[in-house]
């Protein structure tokens, strides 16, 4: 049915709650538009009809009270439109908050200022204990100033949101700073990802392709650029992808735990940076964002906010990722999450920070 409706309104359907949304949306806009030409209709006419001629300067406009009839049409008419609205309405709102038995739940947490992706497709060490998850999170699109806003479809760096086409997913939403707010357009799904409470939503993709994801919360300063994709898969071609990605973290479990060379380690840190979204908030030109600037920092002495004096070294980095809290540098806010990050990526991160010069 929403093949039907003008382009340039609405965006792609590509969910199986998408019809049922959309002839709610087009129900309300319908008669509203109607409701305003009867209403703005009447009035033109009556300014017409009954406009005091030249001719009648001293006529008095005649005094009317009431009519019960008219009365009672304007207000049973209304309330019968508004039962109407009401009953599709809930009809939408019961599609999409009707959770599936069957569907899959993928954890979704929001940051300044993009999206992470946890699926729960994980490979697991039974000796060490250890155990990785196929993860992944957008990259921020803020564009260059004056460029204008970058399209979704250049960003070939950008993390790809996979699921497949025709099974039931719920994302579990969770903010790690701020109220943030997920919005799949073409999905017609959104909620909120707040501090401190889960929330979630689900829907199931019925079309091939990408679609866009973005925050419709304003978060701070990077809020325009917190989009990502979503790409639906066929369900083979999905297995495929988790198969291959599930082969990736079996070889990185080996890895684990082994001593890496200092070359190596600055390298995943490196990389590492960019992808946790560090450099949301760290510069690395010496230039201040929310968190003080990270080059040259290595060795050097810093003041807390409670005054004490501490040089910043091993120690300091790695309880400044798993416990940001712990220490706050002088001036600067304490507004660093906790991070999910495993000991191995912090000990990468703390050779890229080791290796930064002034």
């Amino acid at each position: 049915m929403s093949d039907i409706y003008p382009a340039l309104v609405l965006p792609p359907s590509a969910s199986s709650s998408a019809p049922v949304v959309d002839f709610a949306f087009w129900l309300v806009m319908i008669i509203s538009i109607l409701a305003f030409l009867v209403v703005e209709g009447v009035l033109i006419y009556f300014v017409v009809r009954y406009r005091r001629r030249k001719n009648e300067a001293e006529r008095e406009t005649p005094h009317l009270t009431h009519n019960t009839t008219l009365e009672i049409i304007w207000t049973i008419v209304p309330s019968l439109i508004l039962l109407v609205l009401f009953y599709y309405g809930y009809v939408a709102i019961k599609e999409l908050r009707n959770f599936p038995q069957d569907s899959e739940v993928i954890r979704v947490v929001g940051q300044k200022w993009f999206w992470n992706f946890y699926y729960p497709y994980c490979v697991e060490d039974q000796a060490s204990g250890k155990k990785l998850c196929i993860s992944g999170n957008t990259e921020n699109i803020n564009p260059e100033k004056g460029s204008g806003q970058t399209q979704l479809a250049k960003q070939e760096n950008q993390f790809l949101f996979r699921i497949p086409k025709g099974r039931n997913i719920t994302l579990q939403i969770e903010s790690q700073d701020v109220i943030h707010s997920l919005y799949i357009p073409a999905f017609r799904v959104k909620q909120d990802a707040v501090p401190g409470l889960k929330t979630r939503l689900w829907f199931q993709a019925t079309e091939l392709g990408e679609f866009p994801i973005f925050c419709t919360e304003y978060c701070g300063k990077d809020h325009a650029g917190m989009a990502g994709k979503v790409l639906v898969m066929e369900p083979v071609a999905f297995e495929q992808w988790k198969e291959a990605e599930l082969a990736k973290l079996r070889e990185k479990l080996k890895t684990i735990g082994q001593v890496k060379d200092e070359a190596t380690l600055i390298a995943e840190g490196t990389r590492l940076f960019t992808a946790k979204g560090c450099n949301a908030c760290h510069g690395l030109q010496g230039n201040r964002l929310v968190g003080p600037p990270l080059n040259g920092i290595y060795g050097k002495q810093e003041e807390m906010q409670d005054g004490s004096k501490l040089t910043v070294d091993d120690a300091y980095l790695k309880e400044s990722i798993l416990k940001p809290m712990a220490k706050i540098v002088k001036g600067y806010p304490p507004a660093m999450p906790p991070q999910n990050v495993t000991e191995d990526e912090v000990e990468a991160l703390v050779a890229f920070l080791r290796s930064l010069k002034n």
